[in-house]
């Protein structure tokens, strides 16, 4: 009985429905004893997960597992969209919120909201429905402009640059569905998104500062840049600016862990950085490093960077 608890489990997320647990031969009794004494705790309504399971899952597994509890219960056949199809293919979510499941349905004529799960309508396209982990959900370039039209610009950067990676694209993908929704409910913010997005970006830090070089009124960068040197290398920067010889490096908190080879500290990770923005400078530019709380200081970014641009105009020939 357990055995087969648990196997399901593992294929779910970690979650099983009551009407599981009670074809595996457990009662309703059986179940409240589990919840009584900490065994399981209740992910929603009707749904349970293994205590110590639930306590070691982040914030976005823990929303994957109740997707999935969602397509389980529901009597009619749904797609996982929106933030939901975001955070179960896998895609970069920022500041969105993850209490809310929400699906498509082609059985209903309006939305509706109930019971923790936003059902939306209209057209969809066989075309526009992938499956993870044995559930339909919507295709990258489909949940992004359901991301764009429904979020804030900066929460819909970060998922529309990192569904054109997985696109491995530019932004074609993404114009052709919305070009079918150009009448739908955050049409214009979705068509503004696009145009920005970038496949280059390769982190929410990196998307955000982005945004946060736009917000400011600063030239856009070219991303990923590899910048050559005398005897032939070169170093690839986040962010060129080639009008002012100015690099960009967004340092994250997982950039160092990223960086690390095998048998490396972070500190070793951390010297290579140093000398290989050494490097950089010798080569004629300004170097502009921003971390995790610079996205919260507008003001200081910019102001760290016109300096740089002051400092360097002389464009860098670049590989």
């Amino acid at each position: 009985m357990d055995e087969t608890l648990s196997f399901l489990a593992s294929q779910q997320h970690g979650v099983v429905t009551r009407a599981q647990a009670l074809a595996a031969g457990l009662n309703d009794d059986e179940i409240a004893r589990r919840l009584a004494n900490g065994q399981w705790v209740t992910v929603r309504r009707g749904a349970y997960s293994d205590r110590r399971s639930w306590a070691a899952k982040d914030d976005l597994e823990r929303h994957r597992a109740l997707c999935h509890a969602v397509v389980l219960q529901l009597a009619k056949p749904v797609v996982i969209c929106h933030v939901s199809a975001a955070v179960v293919a896998g895609l970069r979510v920022w500041d969105v919120d993850l209490n809310r499941v929400h699906v498509w349905r082609s059985d209903l004529r309006s939305p509706r909201i109930e019971g923790g799960v936003h059902h939306h309508t209209g057209s969809l396209a066989e075309a526009d429905v992938m499956e993870v982990d044995g559930i339909p959900v919507t295709g990258y370039a489909r949940t992004a402009i359901d991301v764009a039209r429904t979020e804030g610009f900066e929460s819909a950067v970060v998922t529309a640059d990192d569904a054109l990676a997985h696109l491995g694209t530019k932004n074609e993908p993404l114009l052709t569905v919305l070009d079918t929704m150009r009448d739908w409910r955050g049409a214009r913010a979705a068509g503004r998104v696009v145009e920005f997005a970038d496949a280059r970006s390769e982190s929410v830090g990196e998307s955000r500062h982005r945004v946060q070089l736009e917000r400011i009124g600063l030239p856009r960068p070219e991303l990923q840049v590899r910048m050559p040197g005398p005897d032939g290398s070169a170093d690839r920067v986040d962010f060129y600016f080639a009008d002012q010889a100015t690099v960009g490096e967004f340092d994250g908190r997982m950039k160092y862990e990223v960086l690390l080879r095998p048998g490396e500290t972070a500190q070793d990770a951390i010297w290579r950085e140093k000398t290989r923005e050494d490097r950089l400078r010798e080569r004629g530019l300004q170097v502009v490093r921003t971390v995790w709380a610079d996205l919260y200081r507008d003001e200081a970014v910019a102001g760290r960077y016109l300096e740089a641009f002051a400092r360097n105009r002389r464009p860098v020939v670049v590989a």
